[in-house]
């Protein structure tokens, strides 16, 4: 008997609040401490509030009608289905869908990537850095090099590159 007491008396000392949405203004104006200000989504929106102490009543009273717009929105949006999905979404095949032209520049990026694979590791860290936009002199500073001698070096890269790439051709 005494467990359930407990519960019973637990529930009823709880504390309700209802959020009470607050702006920069109203925290200044009303002298609110913005400590007690805090975020809490109300309805689905999250909203900047303090949290006004309240009675289990009121606190239902306020909260029942969020719930009920909340279950509304609920039973409206059932959840998407992958299979509606796919047969309401229209297709358009490209006009320039060409498959010769597209396993040749496959081959092409393989064939670049052998090439590239093949490169020394200093070669392939300029390139890659070169490749994400980096710039000669961050280039440099990362592999100990002056910016000419990058410049120099990644010229003589892309013509090893272009050569043995011509060759595939």
């Amino acid at each position: 008997m005494k467990k359930n007491e407990n519960i019973q008396t637990s529930s009823e000392n709880r504390q309700y609040y209802i959020p009470m949405e607050v702006t920069p203004e109203t925290v200044r104006d009303f002298g609110i401490d913005p400590a007690d200000v805090v975020w809490t989504k109300i309805g689905n929106k999250p909203k900047k509030v303090i949290m006004v102490p309240a009675t289990k009543e009121q606190y239902y009273e306020y909260m029942r009608p969020l719930w009920r717009a909340d279950k509304r929105k609920q039973r409206q949006e059932p959840m998407a289905s992958l299979d509606k999905m796919y047969g309401e979404t229209e297709y358009e095949v490209a006009d320039t869908s060409d498959l010769e032209a597209d396993v040749m520049k496959k081959m092409l990026i393989d064939e670049l990537h052998k090439v590239l694979d093949g490169l020394e590791e200093l070669d392939r860290t300029i390139m890659d850095m070169y490749g994400t936009g980096h710039s000669e002199a961050e280039i440099g500073r990362v592999t100990g090099m002056s910016q000419k001698g990058v410049n120099k070096r990644k010229h003589r890269i892309l013509l090893k590159i272009k050569t043995q790439m011509s060759n595939f051709k």
